[in-house]
């Protein structure tokens, strides 16, 4: 099996798929020569690479294996229509949600904390404020409570804060839910509005599907307290980018942390950050712990394709007849 990792530079994944496969078998691209070299592999992992039609038609590719959750730069249907499996690896247990969790309770406690300005007050000999917000006694709200919202209500009960959860179905949906994680309250979204206007903290956590694309817009953020902070770890294109510029220039909003952008890698002279926005660029859960437990499941994936059976967390298993065909009779 030969492997496309379809991005440079990510030199820990190189390493985790060679140590399992050899480095002979795992080639480095880009966007720019995607299309050539589709036709020399079998499996495309895209990390945050969007894959052409034009690279999956006529190709030797039979699975494009996604390093982690997100499937949003995939486009699943041409995927189907070229007999290309699509597969990713669940947050929870691989140490995604658990490490993408730990980095928005930092940005929270940066906000609340007001870390930076207290870095310059250092730096300046100051040693006077500023003045922080805790934790402990704070509301949080949760946008989007899958498994990395529910990872971050796990951790956010240790804190003592008061933890409510916003779901497209509420309490009601078809995932399973750890009992042992407390929440407040858990709403639907056509109810997101009665816990909104509660929230110190709204932590977006809600996956980029089509209907979430500007989810949190104006009539959203405007539904905040005054003061309330934003923390995004999902996608950029969940939040809305000028109702989030327009609430941090009128001061209605204290802040934002965000880990995730529009456009990746993002302008670091952009307008936002003339407001008090903490940023990271998108190392949510680029963390040993999870690259090593993602990198076992794709391994993993890899080799049962290799052996001719259907890989794990497939969302378009019904083409695997005809690769199943395919490789029996090339065999």
């Amino acid at each position: 099996m030969r492997i496309a990792l379809a991005v440079r530079g990510f030199s820990r994944v190189r390493q985790i798929l060679g140590e399992a496969f050899g480095d002979d078998l795992i080639v480095e691209c880009d966007a720019s020569d995607i299309v050539d070299v589709a036709r020399e592999v079998d499996v495309v992992v895209p990390i945050m690479t969007r894959i052409p039609e034009a690279a999956l038609a006529g190709g030797r590719i039979k699975l494009i294996q996604q390093y982690g959750v997100g499937l949003d730069i995939v486009d699943i249907e041409a995927a189907t229509r070229a007999g290309v499996l699509v597969a990713n690896v669940p947050s929870v247990g691989s140490g995604n949600a658990e490490s993408v969790a730990e980095l928005a309770v930092s940005l929270m406690m940066m906000l609340g904390r007001q870390i930076p300005t207290a870095q310059q007050r250092f730096r300046e000999r100051r040693f006077s404020g500023p003045m922080g917000r805790a934790l402990w006694g704070s509301t949080v709200v949760i946008l989007g409570y899958g498994g990395i919202g529910e990872e971050i209500a796990r951790r956010l009960g240790g804190f003592g804060a008061r933890v409510m959860a916003v779901s497209r179905s509420g309490p009601s949906g078809e995932r399973a839910r750890d009992t042992s994680v407390k929440l407040e309250r858990h709403v639907s979204a056509a109810h997101a509005l009665e816990v909104l206007g509660e929230a110190d903290y709204l932590v977006v956590a809600a996956p980029a599907t089509p209907d979430n694309i500007g989810l949190v817009d104006a009539h959203v953020l405007g539904a905040l307290k005054p003061g309330a902070y934003l923390v995004n770890i999902a996608r950029g294109q969940v939040v809305d980018y000028a109702a989030l510029l327009a609430a941090l220039a009128s001061g209605h909003l204290a802040g934002a942390g965000l880990d995730v952008f529009w456009q990746e890698p993002f302008n670091p002279a952009d307008t936002l950050f003339q407001y008090n926005v903490i940023a990271t660029p998108h190392v949510g859960g680029v963390t040993e712990e999870s690259l090593r437990g993602i990198g076992a499941a794709v391994v993993r994936n890899i080799e049962k394709l290799a052996r001719g059976e259907l890989p794990d967390h497939c969302v378009n298993a019904e083409v695997w007849p005809r690769i199943h065909s395919g490789m029996r009779e090339g065999a």
